[in-house]
């Protein structure tokens, strides 16, 4: 029987364990072992991949990683099972070559890839990403401390691993990484620096690794990007979902070598008969260093990631506990956060109020092409300054899950990439700022807008900020095609007059800073009307409202559609269809 700690120490054990007894290995039945022992508090003793150093962390070790589907790979072909000889006693047996990059033997084994029980199987590859403009009071959820070992990984690993050869049979990306330039006597795998022309000899025993784009959304971002296994269910996620995964971390340093016979003719790769580009490969089968190989035993899709409420879900016992207790001091936490949205609003109330609503506001159905639930404020007479939208925005991000300030300046619309595009030469989908995950702050700062001209980029930017906004989508460009993706952004606009772009609700700010007080002091205010508790239940609040579900009574409805008629019939232009929506999501 295995010790407690391998399960998460030696997860390829466990599972072999599990090949053997069955001959097989079913993903259910990795589901049901490794479900089993991650119950209750025993995730937390996986480490997290997010916060945790990737040179502490074992390699073939289990552990977890919280991310964004950034995109989606082709499926890959590998050796589900693969058949090894005992060099000595030429005695056969199996072993189940799933969950891993490489197909390994012992040092007195051979793998026999010429056998007919050998068995060639698919998964799907997802490239993750940190989830986008997350916010930083979420990230110690994921926080975790290694125990130093005091044996090296190497010296662990060394008795077990023998003879391994690269498992990838038909996927002529897999087995090739990103190319490094070495000048050195005993490296016979790395091509040469040519750099030598103009007699630069500094280069010798260097390397000059050229770094891959990590293809984040949006910029200055941190955090570790994954290539995602997946081999169950392949069909279960989607682009732009919100995933926790619980996987087997391979960075088998062979994964990234470079053979230079394996270079075509045009600079390509050249593997099994197929070329590949030289930025496929870079995109594809960047070095496990730096972007390490997660292989999933098991996935769970993240309706919210306020680590403040761990029930995801409005049915769970424990979500109902923690709505018994934030009803029971509604009243009060209402007053103390109205009066914390004032404060931010230079005193505003009505601004308060709206405000609070936009915070509350999500997507909860569509009608046909319509979004149910969105609440577009556009806040206008704020000041024409950037430092009021960082500041308000440093303050959102304190109370939401992921927020991002996105400044509206010609030289902005006009250069940078809002909605992704496919890049057909690396064959991914380059990431765009609209990239989003669900329930994402947006603000944006159209007070720094000043007089220009937009150009294609530009007004094609512009228009993809208005489809968020009215229909929350965003067109994917695919060259050929566009193809549209459901969004879920609450969007904040800030500006001096009425925007340039549309909103569900336009409010002037009708209060202004009080004269002498520059608006760091004023924010810094803030402190004294808030603390840890507070802002904890105000977090809860808004994440516990959104999951609530709500309708409307037979005789709330007849009330509202009699008003509704009355209304329309002294004079129809009182009331549009389009405003009692609006009325309706509001009162919601």
């Amino acid at each position: 029987m295995p010790v407690v700690d391998d399960w998460v120490n030696d997860p390829l054990g466990i599972i072999q364990n599990i090949y053997d007894k069955d001959g097989k290995v079913e993903g259910k039945a990795v589901r049901d072992y490794f479900g089993a022992r991650t119950k209750g508090n025993a995730m937390s003793w996986i480490p997290s991949l997010n916060d945790t150093p990737l040179h502490t962390l074992r390699p073939n070790s289990l552990v977890r990683y919280r991310c964004m589907v950034q995109d989606m790979y082709d499926p890959e072909f590998y050796l589900g099972s693969y058949e090894v000889v005992d060099t000595k006693t030429e005695k056969t047996t199996m072993k189940s070559g799933k969950y891993k990059d490489i197909a390994e033997c012992a040092s007195f084994q051979q793998i026999n890839m010429e056998s007919a029980n050998n068995k060639t199987m698919d998964r799907q590859t997802l490239y993750g990403v940190p989830i986008p403009g997350e916010s930083a009071w979420v990230h110690p959820s994921t926080s975790y401390t290694p125990v130093r070992c005091k044996r090296g990984l190497e010296e662990e690993g060394s008795e077990v691993i023998g003879q391994s050869e690269a498992m990838e049979t038909a996927d002529p990306l897999k087995d090739v990484t990103m190319e490094t330039t070495q000048v050195s006597e005993n490296s016979e795998n790395k091509r040469t620096c040519v750099n030598n022309r103009a007699g630069n000899d500094l280069n010798i025993g260097m390397e000059i690794p050229v770094l891959p784009d990590l293809n984040f959304p949006l910029p200055k971002e941190k955090g570790i990007s994954c290539l995602i296994k997946i081999y169950d269910d392949i069909d279960s996620y989607c682009v732009n979902d919100l995933v926790e995964f619980v996987g087997v971390l391979s960075v088998d340093p062979s994964l990234a070598q470079f053979e230079a016979e394996d270079q075509g003719p045009e600079g390509g790769v050249c593997t099994d008969g197929f070329e590949v580009s030289m930025e496929e490969k870079n995109a594809h089968a960047p070095p496990p260093s730096l972007v390490p190989r997660l292989h999933v035993v098991l996935g769970t899709k993240l309706p919210h990631i306020n680590p403040l409420l761990t029930p995801t879900t409005a049915q769970e016992d424990g979500f109902k506990e923690v709505l018994s207790r934030l009803q029971g001091e509604i009243t009060d936490l209402r007053q103390q956060i109205m009066a914390t949205l004032e404060h931010i609003l230079f005193g505003d109330k009505l601004a308060a109020e709206y405000f609070m609503c936009h915070l509350l506001s999500s997507v909860y159905a569509r009608a046909d092409v319509i979004p149910l639930g969105k609440f577009c404020l556009n806040l206008t007479n704020c000041p024409t300054t950037p430092e009021y939208s960082a500041l308000l925005h440093r303050f959102v991000s304190s109370i939401v899950t992921k927020s991002h300030v996105l400044p509206i300046t010609i030289e902005n619309m006009n250069k940078i990439r809002l909605c992704p595009q496919k890049d057909y030469t690396a064959n991914r989908l380059l990431s765009g700022a609209l990239q989003l995950g669900a329930d994402t702050s947006l603000v944006l700062d159209e007070t720094v807008l000043q007089a220009g001209q937009l150009d294609a980029n530009g007004v094609k930017n512009m228009t993809a900020l208005g489809n968020l906004i009215n229909w929350q989508k965003v067109e994917y460009d695919f060259s050929y095609h566009r193809q549209e993706f459901m969004s879920d952004v609450a969007v904040l606009v800030l500006s001096e007059a009425k925007s340039l772009l549309p909103s569900d609700c336009l409010v002037p700010l009708a209060a202004s800073i009080p004269a002498g007080v520059s608006l760091q002091d004023y924010f810094s205010r803030v402190d004294t009307l808030v603390n840890a508790e507070f802002l904890n239940k105000f977090r809860l609040y808004l994440t516990t409202a959104k999951m609530l579900d709500y309708s409307i009574t037979g005789d709330i409805q007849t009330a509202i559609q009699d008003d509704f008629v009355n209304i329309r019939k002294d004079d129809p232009k009182n009331m549009t269809i389009d405003d009692f929506h609006k009325l309706l999501n509001l009162i919601r």
